[in-house]
């Protein structure tokens, strides 16, 4: 912060060195230029923001899907998969953004990822979060859009992520890459499988010390209850109970530098709440216990 000192009726203003700053000041101060400098030096086209935003009331989803076919399955059995979610438009665009946005900023093992605080903040994000919610209203009803991100893996990120469920009542999954970008794998393993209601975070959702750890909890998952694959495909949207135990199929991409491996995920609503819902109507419980 700054310093006001009186001279002889004059107001000096004083400014402190950055070397000056204790070490909370200096890295909020570093995060705040390096937000700024990456929206100077390679902003992203605002007119294509404006194009999206919620209030253009440009539809993001493709004409012709059956909701109420989608919504019913995904009542019963706590997952759906949705072939061409995104009309042509919004898909080309999202692809765009993931390959020209400077928002790739969290580094993870083997990808980068585009969180709303990175500057992934399109708003073709928040329109198909209000799409899906007037298309499937029992499905989100009381769970709003929490949390969203863009995951770009690179070739030393073959295997995606590890097994793990994510705190929120609704996941809904979107890849990006167009299908000849791709050699083999890239779907997702949704196990069957919830983790007690008193889990705390940390404990479904990290990464494993080692491969045979990951492997004999697969082991476990597939002994208690059964598991759905859903096969790579551009443009397919997996919409499901956020903490069912889930898993990236390893992969194979021509060329992940130009055509990366992406998907968006959106997270809706709370877990705690999601799970007392369900509670009081258990009947969606009892099919995903059944598909054991």
């Amino acid at each position: 912060g700054r310093s006001l000192s009186q001279n002889a009726g004059k107001r000096t203003v004083t400014w402190p060195k950055v070397c000056e700053l204790d070490a909370v000041d200096a890295k909020a101060l570093q995060t705040g230029l390096w937000g700024q400098l990456k929206a100077i030096a390679a902003p992203y086209p605002q007119e294509r923001f404006n194009t999206w935003s919620p209030s253009s009331k440009r539809e993001p989803v493709r004409q012709g899907v059956d909701w109420g076919k989608a919504e019913a399955a995904y009542a019963a059995e706590g997952i759906v998969v949705i072939d061409g979610l995104f009309s042509p438009e919004a898909l080309a665009e999202l692809w765009d953004f993931a390959r020209e946005a400077t928002c790739f900023s969290t580094v993870r093992r083997g990808y980068l990822g585009a969180f709303p605080a990175d500057g992934n903040v399109h708003p073709l994000v928040m329109s198909t979060a209000l799409a899906l919610e007037r298309h499937m209203p029992k499905t989100f009803a009381g769970h709003p859009l929490g949390l969203w991100w863009l995951f770009k893996y690179t070739e030393a990120g073959p295997s995606g992520i590890g097994i793990h469920a994510d705190a929120a009542a609704v996941n809904v999954n979107i890849w990006l890459t167009p299908d000849e970008a791709r050699r083999a794998g890239g779907g997702l393993d949704v196990y069957m499988q919830l983790p007690p209601d008193e889990a705390a975070v940390h404990e479904f959702n990290h990464d494993f010390a080692t491969e045979a750890e990951e492997a004999a909890f697969r082991d476990s998952l597939l002994a208690a209850g059964g598991v759905q694959h859903v096969e790579y495909r551009q443009n397919r949207a997996v919409i499901f109970v956020s903490d069912l135990f889930h898993a990236s199929e390893p992969f194979q991409f021509v060329d992940s530098e130009n055509q990366p491996r992406v998907n968006l995920t959106l997270l809706f609503g709370d877990r705690t709440a999601a799970r007392t819902a369900r509670q009081a109507a258990p009947s969606q419980e009892e099919n995903i216990a059944a598909l054991g």
